[in-house]
């Protein structure tokens, strides 16, 4: 089934949440009002507060939304536990970039401008990444793909630096590269590469390998 966009969703919870998505993207939190999510949403501001309470409760509800897109790639992975070599994960991945690839612009400036506000939204976002990453860290470790010698405590934020390098530069790499390295063909070559840096870099030695 093919995502809405932001401005396609249906009028009611869903449709608040995308259009405060789009909004706190595009202009930050401090400069979207309520009434100006309401107007977007053509709701009045009582609906909102119907469903949230505050402008604070949206946007912890856009937050969830937010981390929602990342933690899909762990759930589809948990999906084919029959994926065991790099190949295979590499086609999970594949098939997340494939349902996110129209939403990414606005993921990615969500989350470039919560951290540069370095605001409280900034490290809510932060943490709550943070805590998605650690947990897929976590199972990688149950699950003895981890070396004994990985430094458990910063692996989660190594791999959050590539993540989010990626965010933060990629207008300069647009420039070195001539297009963006969030066209599919690009992100597909970059995901493979740092499946490739992790797995070499940290998961155990096996014969064969």
């Amino acid at each position: 089934m093919t995502q809405a966009t932001p401005r396609e969703a249906p009028v009611g919870r869903d449709r608040l949440v995308r259009e405060a998505f789009v909004l706190f993207a595009e202009k930050g939190f401090d400069s979207v009002t309520v009434r100006d999510i309401a107007a977007a949403s053509g709701v009045s501001v009582g609906l909102i507060n119907h469903h949230f309470g505050s402008k604070d409760g949206l946007r912890e509800a856009v937050d969830e939304f937010f981390i929602a897109q990342f933690e899909d790639a762990i759930t589809g992975a948990a999906a084919h536990p029959e994926a065991t070599t790099p190949e295979d994960h590499a086609k999970i991945i594949d098939g997340w970039i494939a349902r996110h690839e129209k939403d990414w612009p606005t993921i990615v400036a969500y989350f470039r401008r919560a951290l540069l506000e370095e605001s409280d939204w900034g490290f809510s976002v932060f943490q709550r990444f943070y805590g998605f990453v650690q947990s897929s860290v976590m199972r990688m470790d149950a699950a003895g793909q981890l070396a004994p010698d990985v430094d458990r405590l910063w692996l989660p934020f190594l791999m959050m630096y590539l993540e989010l390098g990626t965010m933060v530069f990629d207008p300069y790499v647009k420039r070195v590269l001539g297009r963006s390295g969030y066209e599919r063909d690009l992100w597909q070559r970059r995901h493979r590469a740092y499946m490739t840096l992790i797995r070499r870099g940290s998961s155990p030695k096996r014969a064969g390998l």
